[in-house]
């Protein structure tokens, strides 16, 4: 449209001057062209993982509450409370899928969660299976050294990449701290498995730091103020 008082053109769908307000004093552009300079918004529409992710969330709530139901109202036939085991299996399998399919979550945390839940989830299966201890004596240790050589290697292969990953070699480190805990709180019936956890991630670190570049050893002394 065109204000035939302001000399101004504008384009809108009603009949008044944005400027001076003018009414009927209008010359009239082709209003189906509107559309031309208004284009419509674009609503983003949901990927086929992100239904997947709702899908997976749904059915992990649907059958814990189902099985927590169950067990609740069959406990004088069956003393157990199994529906816990089977909701703490279903949750990892769903964080699991998110994290792991996630496009903005970090290589290094990525692993660290899988280290944390298999850990957790290891030690609730013992708990219900009479707590053998066999999650704190293998598992944990196990897990911890499998985590620190995996961001290891994978900080070497990609030097670039020391920076990024230094925060997560350091987190790998303290959380092998964990299985020489356990076996300080005898939690652990083979000593020497947790001992021996701390120490391989401590040696990996070193070893990683001795052999290299200056990016990393300097990304070191400035997180150790050294």
């Amino acid at each position: 449209m065109k204000c035939k008082n302001c000399k101004v053109d504008f384009f809108s769908r009603t009949e008044r001057c944005p400027l001076c307000g003018t009414e009927g004093e209008l010359s009239h552009f082709d209003l189906q062209n509107d559309c031309y300079f208004y284009p419509e918004y674009a609503v983003p529409k949901s990927s086929k993982l992100d239904i997947a992710k709702k899908i997976l969330f749904f059915l992990t709530i649907a059958f814990s509450s189902i099985a927590i139901f169950v067990n609740i109202f069959s406990l004088d036939i069956q003393g157990s409370l199994w529906s816990l085991l089977l909701a703490s299996c279903l949750f990892y399998t769903f964080i699991s899928f998110k994290t792991i399919f996630s496009k903005k979550m970090h290589t290094g945390s990525k692993i660290l969660i899988q280290l944390l839940l298999l850990s957790a989830l290891a030690i609730i299966i013992d708990i219900f299976t009479g707590f053998r201890r066999w999650s704190t004596s293998f598992v944990v240790p196990s897990l911890s050294i499998v985590s620190s050589l995996v961001i290891v290697f994978i900080a070497a292969g990609r030097r670039s990449l020391y920076k990024e990953f230094s925060g997560y070699l350091l987190t790998s480190f303290l959380v092998s701290i964990i299985p020489a805990l356990l076996c300080l709180i005898k939690l652990s019936t083979h000593v020497w498995v947790g001992y021996a956890a701390f120490l391989v991630s401590l040696l990996m670190l070193l070893g990683l730091y001795v052999f290299s570049e200056k990016d990393f050893k300097n990304e070191m002394k400035k997180r150790f103020h050294f």
